[in-house]
């Protein structure tokens, strides 16, 4: 499972056009394959902020979502309405293959770092 958190901060003058986009692209999303959710939500103190939070089955799923048409025609018209640049975090649950090379690459490391050095002879 992903899970992708995308903060967004709208111009105050087009948040409603924004919202109308972003409510086009959660019917769009939700209809792919491998979407197990997605939502926009409103920030509570900051009142142009926007939270988008999106699940997906694996990373291919993911990454098809991010190459498809809608998400380019989105991103085409995206830019408007910003105020500042988006901040997105992407999670991976343990079960997924990216997380599981990044545990085995820190576990492997963490062996290198804690193994004793073989006693060198120098001729």
């Amino acid at each position: 499972m992903i899970m992708v958190q995308s903060t967004f901060f709208l111009v105050h003058d087009t948040k409603d056009e924004a919202l109308d986009l972003m409510k086009t692209m959660v019917g769009q999303s939700r209809r792919e394959n491998g979407c197990v959710s997605y939502e926009y939500f409103a920030g509570i103190t900051e009142a142009n902020q926007v939270v988008l939070l999106q699940e997906w089955t694996d990373a291919d799923s993911l990454q098809g979502h991010y190459q498809s048409a809608h998400m380019e025609e989105f991103l085409g018209k995206l830019g408007l309405y910003l105020e500042s640049e988006v901040v997105t975090r992407t999670y991976a649950s343990p079960d997924e293959p990216i997380a599981q090379r990044a545990d085995a690459r820190d576990k492997a490391e963490t062996e290198r770092r804690t193994q004793p050095k073989a006693p060198q002879t120098i001729h």
